[in-house]
């Protein structure tokens, strides 16, 4: 009997052992990935301040009236924003409406003064959309353009739905968009209430997000991120939840059909998808096989509602193909990702290849392997470097990420009450780069990354991000769909500056 007792105690006494040692490893494995991920981004947010900072100068051409009224705006939400925080006789909850009120009327004034109009494929999905409600599918069959570009679809149903319900469908979409943006503001405070835990850092966040300006420039234009945006948001808010296991773990598949939807109508939501999964395995404290169960629950989800829309679009003989398979394969937005003559952006060169191959599916792939092969073989290192360091800076740098551009496109001058494009377009960037100076700042926050893990997701879904648009075509709109990850991690360095003074 002793001996057996002794074998059990050493045979535990080595389970043990063995279970701690993977706890260091796996706890060391994360402190190194976490240390990595901050000192690696350093350098590269300081490029994007030093950019938006020196976008300031460029785009200075004198203060007009457009940029005495963002003054004001941006001055009032600061005043707005110090009462709030100093007041200690109204509760969060009214702090938190009277927020969501002045993000209300800013941008009811927004869409006031431009009435903004559909232009490029926004025109194109508005088009298709009258044509869908006739009946006439071709669009989305053949070589119609979107059955080329397949992940515009859902938003062109959408638009169907809204001619067909509205007698007046683009002021309607554009009430839409305004209501999910008060929408947007709202899960942004829920989100970064349980990141950091303080109702003040919420309320931060909410007022930031109430002027950021991307967030009003686009409440207009007719995109398919204002619609994407809430539901990348709630799942994002969802998940967080379900981590921090204040909601049962079921919650996953909830978190998994939202980012879905959200894809649905913006098809990059597979990169917050494997943001999702690497922060279950690294920064999770679950056993292996709860991380898997979770990961699973997410991914299947995830699948699921994406085969379901298209597999019913099809049943339906409304498109040809499935929506993550368009005719024209996606490496072509590679292709132009990689023309350093026109900085990575849309170019008739690159365009022009899919009907030179008679829109042929393996011809208009082989064609664009080959060429981005002898790009990036041909050209030499220094060249590319400078190119990728360019187009990194170009894609997140611009304060507004190109929404007055599209706001004011081509929109007759009696549409137009104040034009933002001058004198407003620069205080919109000295906005924008006081928040990347503060998501800066927020890096030097250690305490905030180190010991409280959820912050962490949002630094990966800004690498993953970053990446992917590396490696794509360039254009500052395509940040909007995650722009409001500076915003988060803004409210890092808020808080650093603030526990530095205290």
């Amino acid at each position: 009997m002793i001996q057996l007792y002794l074998l059990n105690s050493v045979d535990n006494y080595e389970s043990i052992n063995s279970g701690g040692i993977k706890y260091m490893e796996i706890k060391k494995f994360k402190n190194g990935f976490t240390t990595f991920v901050g000192a690696a981004l350093k350098p590269l947010i300081l490029i994007l301040v030093l950019t938006a900072i020196g976008s300031v100068k460029a785009y200075y051409k004198g203060i007009d009236l457009s940029a005495f009224i963002a003054i004001i705006f941006a001055l009032s939400t600061i005043v707005l924003g110090y009462l709030l925080l100093k007041n200690k006789i109204l509760t969060n909850k009214s702090k938190l409406i009277i927020v969501l009120l002045w993000a209300f009327i800013v941008r009811v004034l927004w869409l006031i003064n431009i009435n903004t109009v559909p232009v490029s494929d926004f025109n194109t999905m508005y088009e298709s959309a009258k044509s869908v409600l006739q009946g006439n599918y071709d669009m989305m069959w053949g070589t119609g353009y979107i059955a080329r570009f397949p992940h515009l679809t859902v938003m062109t149903m959408y638009m169907a739905l809204m001619l067909k319900i509205f007698p007046n469908a683009l002021f309607a979409m554009k009430i839409v968009n305004l209501i999910l943006g008060v929408v947007t503001v709202y899960l942004i405070y829920l989100i970064s209430r349980e990141i950091f835990e303080e109702k003040k850092y919420a309320l931060v966040g909410a007022l930031i997000s109430s002027i950021f300006p991307p967030f009003i420039s686009y409440t207009g234009v007719f995109c398919t991120e204002n619609i994407a945006i809430p539901f990348y948001l709630v799942s994002i808010y969802i998940f967080l939840l379900a981590c921090k296991k204040k909601v049962k773990p079921y919650m996953f598949i909830l978190s998994g059909a939202l980012l879905s939807i959200g894809n649905l109508f913006r098809m990059v939501a597979v990169i917050a998808l494997v943001a999702f999964v690497m922060y279950i395995i690294i920064y999770t404290d679950n056993k292996v096989k709860e991380k898997l169960k979770n990961i699973l629950m997410i991914i299947i989800s995830f699948v699921l509602v994406l085969v379901i829309a298209s597999s019913t679009l099809r049943a339906f003989k409304i498109t040809e193909n499935n929506l993550w398979k368009g005719r024209e394969p996606a490496i072509t937005i590679i292709l132009k990702g990689t023309n350093v003559e026109y900085g990575g952006r849309w170019n008739p060169d690159d365009a022009a290849i899919p009907e030179k191959y008679n829109f042929d599916y393996d011809a208009i792939d082989k064609a664009c392997k080959d060429k981005i092969y002898e790009r990036l073989t041909t050209t030499p290192i220094s060249t590319l470097a400078s190119f990728y360091l360019s187009k990194y800076a170009v894609q997140w740098s611009e304060g507004d990420l190109s929404g007055i551009f599209w706001s004011q496109l081509n929109v007759p001058d009696d549409g137009i009450i104040v034009k933002f494009d001058a004198g407003g377009k620069v205080v919109e960037q000295v906005v924008y780069a006081i928040i990347l100076i503060l998501v800066f700042i927020g890096l030097f926050n250690k305490k905030r990354y180190k010991e409280h893990s959820e912050i962490n997701l949002f630094y990966i879904i800004f690498c993953g991000y970053g990446l992917f648009y590396l490696a794509t075509e360039m254009q500052s709109r395509y940040s909007y769909i995650v722009c409001w990850l500076f915003i988060i991690l803004a409210i890092s360095g808020f808080e650093k500056i603030k526990k530095f003074k205290n």
